[in-house]
Formats: C-alpha cells, structure tokens, sequence
C-alpha cells in the first residue's frame, strides 16, 4: 500500500493568535492530495481544496464566506474507466477567536453551507447521479504565534450535519457526525491587515507600557517609516 500526501495547508487558519486584530483581512483555506495503490493494484486519487475569505471587525469575531470542491477517483485493477465522486460547497462562516496570551489562542469556526455531490464513471455513456443538500459544521482549533502575525494552527476535529437527497429520489439522507480526538489538521495562517495607518494603530492598542514592548513599537515604527 502507497499512500502520499503531498499537503494540508491551512492559509489563514485562525485570527493571529492572541494579536487577533480588529479591521483586518483573513484568509484561509486548506489544500490536500492523496494517491494510492493497493496489493490488488486498485488505484485511488484525491484532491481537495478549501477556500475562504473573512473580515475580521473586531478582536474576536469574523465573517465570511468560504467553500470548498473535493474529488475521490478509483479505478479497479486491469479497468480502462475510473469510478469517482465529487463533491462542492458554498457558503459563510463565522469565527470567534479568544486570545490565551501573547502566544497562543483559542478559535471556533462555524460553516452553513450549500452542499453538491455527484458520482459517476469516466465510461462514455454513464450518466452522473447528482446530490443537494445542506451542511453545517463547528471545529475547535489552537492557533500557536510564530512571527509577525504567522502562526501554526491545530485542530482535531469536530461536529458536523448533513442532509444530501438525490436527484428524482422522495427522502433526503440524514447524518450527524463527531470526528473529535479522529482527525488532526496542522496548517499556517496570517491576517492580512487593511493599511498602513491600522499598523499604527495596534501599536498604540498593544502598548501595555512595558520596556519590551515599547522597544518593539519603536522598532516597528522604525520599519515602517523605512518603508515610506
């Protein structure tokens, strides 16, 4: 058995940490690639991206709007045509961030989304059988600070409802999930703040009067008249 996984990328995965700053920009999203082959030589290949954008209006909350598209393909040993299944969501989130200390931050993320699925073969002549439905999703996560607003993000699952009916089909299938402690995410992330003068303006919010932090406000005022 082969199994690659080429990346889990979080970009944007949570709210700087505990400098969560209000007025700011944040982007997310993780990207992840699978292949494998069995003892049988059956294959299997996935993809997976999921995107968003949120603004963050004050120090602990954020909305926006997110979705995702994912794609699992099988082909059977000795086959021609793959089997597959893809699946797209749209929608908005909302986060609450809760700063721990300078360090480290706790956030929960909550998704509404719009949810399609279809499958079907790559076989000429196969029609795909479509899905619509509705997904929300909650996940607790830990953001770490490393530098300049990039921090590392941790989270191990969480708690999700679907419904997904079937095109011409009378019932929708119904399903709550719990993935706690079964699954673990590791990305990176960083706000994007909205100008110069918002820089400026955290400073003056950060400086709680200690000598350290006074050197690094006059240190970033230094960097930021440089770059004027």
């Amino acid at each position: 058995m082969k199994k690659v996984i080429l990346s889990a990328l979080l970009i944007g995965g949570a709210a700087m940490a505990a400098n969560a700053q209000a007025n700011s920009v944040l982007v997310f999203g993780d990207l992840g690639i699978n292949t494998r082959k069995d003892a049988g030589d059956n294959k299997t290949l996935g993809l997976n991206i999921h995107p968003g954008v949120g603004y963050q209006f004050d120090d602990h909350w954020t909305l926006g709007v997110t979705g995702s598209f994912g794609t699992t393909r099988r082909k059977a040993s000795g086959a021609k045509d793959w089997t597959y299944n893809n699946e797209y969501t749209a929608g908005v989130f909302g986060r609450y961030t809760q700063p721990l200390n300078k360090i480290f931050a706790f956030y929960a993320q909550a998704e509404a989304l719009y949810l399609g699925n279809s499958d079907g073969s790559t076989a000429s002549g196969v029609k795909a059988l479509h899905s619509n439905g509705f997904r929300a999703t909650v996940t607790p996560a830990i953001a770490i600070m490393v530098h300049k607003g990039f921090a590392l993000n941790f989270s191990f699952g969480g708690a999700e409802f679907e419904t997904l009916k079937a095109s011409g089909a009378k019932n929708a299938a119904t399903g709550f999930n719990l993935t706690f402690g079964s699954q673990a995410h590791i990305g990176v992330s960083k706000n994007i703040f909205c100008g110069h003068g918002h820089r400026k303006g955290h400073h003056m919010k950060m400086n709680h009067g200690s000598r350290m932090e006074k050197e690094e406000i006059e240190q970033d005022k230094k960097e930021d008249n440089s770059e004027d």
